[in-house]
C-alpha cells in the first residue's frame, strides 16, 4: 500500500485546532508521513517528534487519540520498514506499562489501542521479528484478553526461532503473571525455562520473570548462584552484535541509539549490559543477593563485566537500603581502570552517594592526584579532572572532586582553593566549600578577596560559603554589607551571629519587605544577631494571616524563636487544623507548638498523621520526636517499621533527586537517635 492510500483522510482532520506539548498539532500529518517513509532517517526524526510532542513524556492530548488510527494502519502495512518502533508507541500510548486504571483521554488512548486486539493477535506471527517482539509489549494492556493473550504468547513461543523474540515472550508472559493472568501456571512454565531451555540468554530472562513473582508456597527462591553461572556463560560465549545504522539525525533518539551503537562497538557480549541490568532489577527487595550479584562482576578481571555492572550498582545504592561497603570500594577501585568508559562510569555511581562513598576516598584523591586539574567538558573522559570547562557555561567543580567533598574529606580543600583561584570560578566552588564549615577558615581570606569580582551566581556561592563558616567568618561581615540584601546574605549574615550587628539597620529594611522569603529571613536574622524578639515576631504575626506558604513560614519562624513565642500558641493550634495536603504547614505548626509551649497532647496526634501522609516529612518528624522524649514513646512503632523498609523513603517511580540517599541515610540515622531519645 503506498502512502497516500494509507493515510487517506489525514489532511482532513483539523490538527490546528489541537494542541501538543508545544502548540497547535499541526505537523501531525507530517510526522505521520515520516513515520511511513521508506528513509530511516525521516523515520527516526519523525519518531523523536512523536515521543517529543504529540507523547511528551508519556502525555495524551487530543491529537495523540486522534492520531491512533493512523499509527495503526502504519503497524498493520505488513512489510513495511519501521513498523516495529509504530506498535511500541502504541503500546506507550496506550499506557502498556501501567496496570493502574486510567481516566480522561489516557483512558480513551488505551481503549483505542486495545480495541485493535485482532490486529496485535495477527502481528504475533508477523514476518518480521521486530514486529513480532514489539507487539509482546502491547498485549498487556488488552486486560479482558488476557487469558487468550497468554495462550498466543505460549504458542509463539513453541514455534519461534529468534532468540530476541523468545525473550520477549518470556518477558511478556511474566508481565501477565505479575498482574495475576494465570500466575501460578506461568511460574511452573518460567520455572521449566529456567532449568531446561536450551538458550542461555533465555534462560536468564526466565530467571528475571521468575525472581519478579510474588512469592508462592513450596516454590523454592532463585539463587544468585544460578544467576552468575548464567552470565558467566553469556559473558564467556558472547552475543549477537549490529551493524551501526549508518546515519544521524539531530534528535534525541538518534542520540541515543548512537550512544548504543558505540557502547557496543568491541564488545564481544553487548547484549550482557541489559542482561546485567534486568537480573538485578528483577531481584528487587532482595538486596543482598543483588549486592553479591553485583560485587561479583565488578571484581572481575573482564572489563565488560565490570563496566555493566556500574550502572545497575548505582541504581540500587540509589534505590534500595543496605550494607555498600564492599560495592563502593569495588567501584572505587575502578576510577583507576584504563579500560573503555569504566572509569567514567565508575565517577558517575559515586555521585550523590554522600557518606556511603566513604569507602572509596582513597581511591578518589589518588585518581584526583593523577589527573589533570582541569579538562575541556565537551568530550567525555575517564580522566577525574578537578575542574570542567564547559563550551557553553561556566566551568563546574568535577564530579570526582565533589564526591570527595561531600564526604568533608580535608584533601579536598588545597584543590578547592585552586579552584578558587582561577581566572573564572566554578560556579559551585562557594558551595562546596561551605559542606566544611569552619573547617574550612583558612579558604575566608580567598573568598572575601574573589566576592567583588563575580556575577550574582558565583557571588551567592562565594556568600554561601562564608556565611557556612559560621562566627569565624565575623570579618567578612563588611563585605557582605557592600552587596544587594538578597536571601544569600542574609543568611550568611544570621550563620555569623552577633558579630555581625552592624547589619541590624538594613536587616529591620528588609523584614518590611513584602516578599515572604526575605522578611522570614531577615526575622530570623534579627533574633538571631541582635536578639531582636519583638522585630522577629511582628514579621512571623503579618505572614500568620496569610496564604498556606505563608502560614507555614510564619510557623517555622515561631518554632525557631521557642518559649519566646508562647503567646502564639493558641493560632499555632488553629494551624493543626487547617487543611493542608502534603502536612508541611501542619507540621510546622505541631513543631512550632511543641517548642514554644511544650504541649505534646496536640502535637503527638499530628505528627503521626502527617507521618503517614507524607513521607519526605519524616526525618523532620522524628526529629520533634527526639526533642520530646519519653512521652513520644507511641511512635516507636511507626519507626521501627521505618527502619525495617528496604526501599529508600524519598524515592519516585521515573523520578530522581541527586539529594535522595543523603536524606535518606539522615532519615535513617535520625531514627535512631529518635528511637534513644524515647527509650
Amino acid at each position: 500500500m503506498d502512502t497516500a492510500e494509507l493515510l487517506a483522510g489525514v489532511d482532513e482532520i483539523r490538527w490546528s485546532r489541537m494542541r501538543h506539548a508545544y502548540g497547535p498539532a499541526v505537523e501531525v500529518p507530517g510526522l505521520l508521513r515520516g513515520l511511513a517513509d521508506a528513509d530511516p532517517a525521516n523515520r527516526e526524526a519523525a519518531l523523536d517528534a512523536m515521543y517529543g510532542g504529540i507523547h511528551h513524556q508519556g502525555d495524551v492530548y487530543s491529537c495523540t487519540i486522534a492520531a491512533i488510527p493512523f499509527l495503526l494502519r502504519i503497524a498493520a502495512d505488513t512489510g513495511r520498514p519501521g513498523r516495529a518502533e509504530v506498535v511500541e508507541l502504541l503500546g506507550s500510548i496506550g499506557g502498556a506499562d501501567d496496570p493502574q486504571p486510567r481516566t480522561g483521554r489516557y483512558a480513551q488512548a488505551r481503549a483505542a489501542v486495545a480495541a485493535a486486539y485482532s490486529l496485535w493477535s495477527t502481528l504475533i506471527d508477523d514476518a518480521d521479528p521486530q514486529v513480532r517482539a514489539a507487539v509482546t509489549t502491547v498485549l498487556p494492556l488488552v486486560t479482558e484478553r488476557a487469558a487468550e493473550s497468554v495462550e498466543l504468547l505460549r504458542a509463539r513461543f513453541a514455534v519461534e526461532e529468534s532468540q530476541p523474540v523468545r525473550m520477549a515472550i518470556v518477558a511478556g508472559a511474566a508481565e501477565f503473571a505479575r498482574r495475576g493472568v494465570a500466575t501460578s501456571e506461568l511460574a511452573g512454565w518460567l520455572d521449566h525455562l529456567l532449568n531446561h531451555d536450551h538458550d542461555r540468554q533465555v534462560r536468564l530472562a526466565a530467571l528475571v520473570g521468575t525472581v519478579s513473582l510474588p512469592t508462592q508456597p513450596g516454590r523454592p527462591e532463585v539463587a544468585v548462584g544460578t544467576a552468575l553461572e548464567l552470565l558467566d556463560a553469556v559473558y564467556t560465549g558472547g552475543t549477537a552484535t549490529a551493524e551501526p545504522a549508518g546515519f544521524s539525525t539531530r534528535t534525541l533518539v538518534g542520540s541515543l541509539r548512537e550512544l548504543r551503537e558505540s557502547a557496543a562497538a568491541g564488545r564481544r557480549a553487548p547484549e550482557a549490559e541489559q542482561l546485567v541490568r534486568d537480573v538485578s532489577d528483577g531481584f528487587a527487595d532482595r538486596v543482598a543477593d543483588r549486592v553479591e550479584l553485583l560485587s561479583t562482576l565488578l571484581a572481575s578481571p573482564d572489563w565488560e563485566r565490570r563496566i555493566d555492572a556500574v550502572y545497575p550498582a548505582s541504581n540500587l545504592m540509589t534505590g534500595w537500603r543496605g550494607s555498600f561497603e564492599r560495592m563502593v570500594a569495588l567501584i572505587g577501585d575502578l576510577l583507576a581502570d584504563e579500560s573503555r568508559g569504566v572509569a567514567r562510569r565508575a565517577v558517575y555511581a559515586l555521585g550523590d552517594l554522600g557518606e556511603l562513598a566513604r569507602p572509596a576516598a582513597d581511591a578518589l584523591f589518588a585518581g584526583l592526584s593523577r589527573s589533570p586539574r582541569s579538562l575541556d567538558g565537551s568530550e567525555p573522559t575517564d580522566r577525574l579532572p578537578w575542574v570542567v570547562d564547559w563550551p557553553s557555561d561556566r566551568p563546574s567543580v568535577g564530579p570526582a572532586l565533589r564526591s570527595l567533598v561531600e564526604l568533608r574529606d580535608p584533601r579536598a580543600l588545597p584543590m578547592l582553593e585552586w579552584a578558587l583561584e582561577r581566572a573564572e570560578i566554578p560556579g559551585d566552588a562557594g558551595y562546596l566549600v561551605g559542606r566544611y564549615g569552619e573547617s574550612a577558615a583558612q579558604l575566608l581570606p580567598l573568598l572575601r578577596r574573589r566576592l567583588p569580582e563575580q556575577d550574582d551566581r558565583r557571588r551567592d556561592s562565594l556568600v554561601y560559603g562564608i556565611g557556612a563558616l559560621g562566627p569565624v567568618a565575623a570579618d567578612a561581615v563588611p563585605d557582605l554589607l557592600e552587596l544587594p540584601m538578597n536571601g544569600a546574605a542574609i543568611w550568611a549574615l544570621t550563620s555569623i551571629g552577633p558579630a555581625a550587628a552592624a547589619a541590624m539597620p538594613r536587616l529591620r529594611e528588609q523584614a518590611a519587605a513584602a516578599d515572604r522569603s526575605t522578611a522570614v529571613a531577615a526575622a530570623d536574622a534579627l533574633h538571631a544577631i541582635g536578639g531582636d524578639t519583638s522585630g522577629a515576631l511582628a514579621v512571623y504575626d503579618r505572614f500568620l494571616n496569610g496564604d498556606l506558604y505563608d502560614q507555614r513560614a510564619a510557623a517555622d519562624g515561631l518554632g525557631r524563636l521557642g518559649p519566646a513565642a508562647e503567646a502564639y500558641a493558641p493560632k499555632l493550634r488553629k494551624l493543626l487544623r487547617r487543611k493542608d495536603s502534603y502536612g508541611w504547614l501542619r507540621l510546622g505548626a505541631a513543631r512550632a507548638l511543641w517548642r514554644v509551649s511544650g504541649e505534646s497532647a496536640a502535637t503527638l496526634p499530628v505528627l503521626a498523621e502527617v507521618w503517614q501522609t507524607n513521607a519526605h516529612t519524616r526525618t523532620t518528624i522524628v526529629q520533634v520526636w527526639s526533642e520530646i522524649g519519653p512521652v513520644a514513646a507511641d511512635a516507636r512503632p511507626l519507626i521501627h517499621a521505618e527502619l525495617a523498609r528496604v526501599r529508600r523513603h524519598n524515592v519516585s517511580e521515573g523520578a530522581y533527586s541527586s539529594g535522595q540517599v543523603p536524606e535518606d541515610e539522615a532519615l535513617l540515622a535520625a531514627c535512631h537517635s529518635a528511637l534513644a531519645a524515647i527509650t
